[in-house]
């Protein structure tokens, strides 16, 4: 697990000080508890598809290497996994079809 966080904090797009800091500047409009509610949601969910893609790539990454090294097969992406999280290795490359 200590993996997957690393290697999202790695990943992840940092953000300025500036953007996490008061500026001063009042804001235009006051956002309701529900805007919050579903933009935290949102975050929530987006964090999720992020790790559980870089979950997914590592372990077909080490699955294709260690069950079905012979077979020609090209990973995709990073950022395919964490639009879709799931694993993109072949059926023919799983523990069940050694």
């Amino acid at each position: 697990m200590n993996l997957l966080l690393a290697g999202f904090l790695v990943t992840s797009t940092p953000i300025e000080v500036s953007e996490t800091l008061d500026s001063g500047v009042e804001p235009t409009e006051e956002q309701s508890p529900s805007d919050s509610a579903e933009q935290c949601q949102k975050a929530a969910e987006d964090l999720k598809n992020k790790m559980l893609g870089l979950e997914f790539f590592l372990r077909d990454k080490k699955d294709h290497k260690e069950l079905c090294s012979k077979l020609e097969w090209e990973q995709p992406s990073l950022e395919e996994y964490r639009k879709d999280p799931k694993s993109y290795l072949p059926e023919s490359c799983t523990d069940t079809n050694i």
